[in-house]
């Protein structure tokens, strides 16, 4: 019962959190030029989505360092994923510090034993942050020559790096999150075409698609 307290407790610092998120948002779309204007039901998304989040990680590992950890990940990914479905643009000003919170989170998360491979613990964060966003950079650069269009916004090139080092290569983490979202971003894409929502030459944003296979790797995947 204590446990489940703690969950809901908890919860509400993600909904103070998402409140936050609402309020940083406006003031970076407005300095990097972004138009950004929110409903009020588009004021509850953020809220609601650290909410949920925070819930559901609390009360899979009640008051531990992972938790924390992980909840300032979602709250990087909650951002990511609201925005990006509004305006289909990923924040460089939410980016390029999200990159540096991870690797420093990389140094104090309770990875596996040091002396096993890969050594699961900051040493392969940027290591998984490279391979995750050269993969992404080339099927940017490759969906311009095949297609003639952006198979995927340079903001899921950014967004692939923060993924690796938040994930790193301990149980092919980085593997399952990128691939979480690619093959649920294709499924969502065939929908569309199928039901003639979107052409072929019209791009499907991956960035949302991107934060839930991610969201699915953090909960499910201890490091």
């Amino acid at each position: 019962m204590s446990h489940l307290f703690f969950a809901l407790g908890w919860a509400v610092v993600g909904g103070a959190v998402g409140g936050g998120l609402n309020y940083l948002t406006r003031r970076l779309a407005r300095f990097e030029e972004i138009e950004f204007k929110q409903s009020q039901l588009d004021m509850f998304l953020m809220p609601a989505l650290a909410a949920l989040l925070f819930f559901l990680f609390a009360l899979q590992l009640g008051a531990q360092r992972l938790l924390f950890i992980d909840s300032v990940l979602i709250a990087i990914l909650v951002q990511v994923l609201a925005f990006d479905l509004k305006t289909r643009y990923i924040l460089d000003l939410v980016m390029f510090p999200s990159w540096v919170i991870a690797l420093a989170l990389a140094f104090v998360t309770p990875w596996t034993p040091a002396f096993t491979w890969p050594w699961p613990d900051w040493r392969t964060a940027p290591v998984a942050a490279v391979i995750a966003g050269g993969i992404f950079l080339l099927l940017y650069f490759g969906g311009q020559l095949v297609f003639g269009a952006e198979a995927f916004g340079f903001g899921d090139v950014k967004l692939a790096v923060f993924i690796g080092m938040a994930t790193g290569l301990s149980n092919l983490r980085v593997a399952h999150a990128l691939l979480y979202g690619v093959f649920l971003g294709g499924f969502v894409a065939i929908i569309l075409l199928i039901t003639r929502i979107r052409g072929m030459k019209e791009a499907v944003p991956y960035g949302p698609f991107l934060t839930i296979g991610t969201l699915l790797v953090l909960y499910s995947q201890a490091p």
